[in-house]
């Protein structure tokens, strides 16, 4: 009996030695070591990532990215608006700082080189975790972008600002808040346009920028120009084209008339002030003999492309408008 016993017992811990063996095995293999997947696990997006639609398709970026890179004034606007600093942007001019306008929000940030020529060593030297660009400005350079982080594009610059905005944000997971900085500034021309009253429609709106040697009428298709129409301006009928801009000389005086003239220049000598001020023609000009011809900052106008540089131009246009 005694023996029959002993027998039995070593035989259960064989077996219950052999069941830990195994379990463990198993076990071991079921779970893989921290951040290396099994290799028949499927693939599953990472609780530290999230994907973004943008224009080229869809990408995988940080949920919360810490080294950001932009390469266009719209991006840069945007996240710092949104209270983002990039570690790098490109910039218009590598010999001039970054727009006055967004003050010292810009102290920091590497230039990556120009809008028009981004520099990838420079970006990549930044070791970015997400690069912000435009696809019509940078389409051609997006393969060499993505190997150097995950990269989001905007279709293009300015015309739709709020979409631009909204994008932008989710990729850096500020959504919530870009949704209501736009509610704040459309409540904002809400506001203004209830003040203004029927004088919105019937009050026509020229947009100029004055070169050294010419004029250029800004249309609809450019960023000042989509402002005016957003405020439910119209345009004098000779800047109705649905086109970024055109250019007119001092013999097209008239095709810049309207009730009022907002202008804006980067040139110090510009006609405006060395030929037509003194041009006898525009002296003629409606908008001239009301008094309705305004000087807006340039950059905000020009080039911010965001929600800072938007809001600034409606700060500027009621402060002209609103009286």
């Amino acid at each position: 009996m005694y023996s029959i016993s002993r027998h039995t017992l070593f035989f259960f811990l064989l077996i219950l030695s052999l069941s830990l063996f195994l379990f463990g095995c198993g076990n071991s293999a079921a779970t893989p070591a921290q951040g290396t997947p099994a290799s028949n696990a499927p693939t599953q997006a990472s609780p530290q990532e999230h994907t973004v639609k943008d224009a080229m398709g869809e990408v995988k970026v940080p949920a919360e990215p810490k080294r950001i890179v932009v390469l266009d004034n719209g991006a840069l606007d945007n996240l710092l608006g949104l209270g983002v600093t990039p570690v790098g942007a490109a910039t218009v001019s590598l010999d001039k700082p970054f727009f006055s306008y967004l003050g010292d929000k810009t102290s920091g940030i590497e230039k990556v080189g120009t809008i028009d020529q981004p520099n990838l060593e420079a970006v990549s030297a930044l070791k970015p975790d997400l690069i912000l660009g435009t696809k019509d400005q940078h389409e051609a350079i997006h393969s060499k972008l993505m190997q150097i982080a995950p990269t989001v594009f905007v279709e293009t610059l300015g015309l739709d600002w709020k979409g631009n905005l909204k994008l932008h944000a989710e990729a850096v997971g500020k959504a919530k808040e870009a949704e209501k900085m736009i509610g704040d500034y459309e409540k904002r021309v809400a506001e203004f346009k209830a003040k203004m009253g029927d004088k919105v429609g019937k009050t026509e709106v020229s947009m100029l920028r004055m070169n050294a040697d010419h004029i250029r009428i800004y249309l609809s298709e450019s960023y000042s120009g989509k402002f005016i129409e957003e405020l439910g301006f119209p345009r004098p009928k000779a800047q109705s084209e649905k086109e970024f801009a055109k250019k007119a000389t001092e013999e097209q005086i008239a095709d810049m008339d309207g009730d009022v003239i907002f202008w804006f220049s980067r040139d110090q000598e510009n006609i405006m002030t060395t030929k037509l001020k003194d041009n006898p023609l525009w002296a003629t000009l409606k908008a001239v003999q009301a008094g309705n011809v305004y000087e807006v900052s340039t950059d905000p106008w020009l080039s911010g492309m965001g929600v800072v540089s938007r809001n600034l131009m409606l700060d500027e246009v009621i402060k002209h408008l609103d009286k």
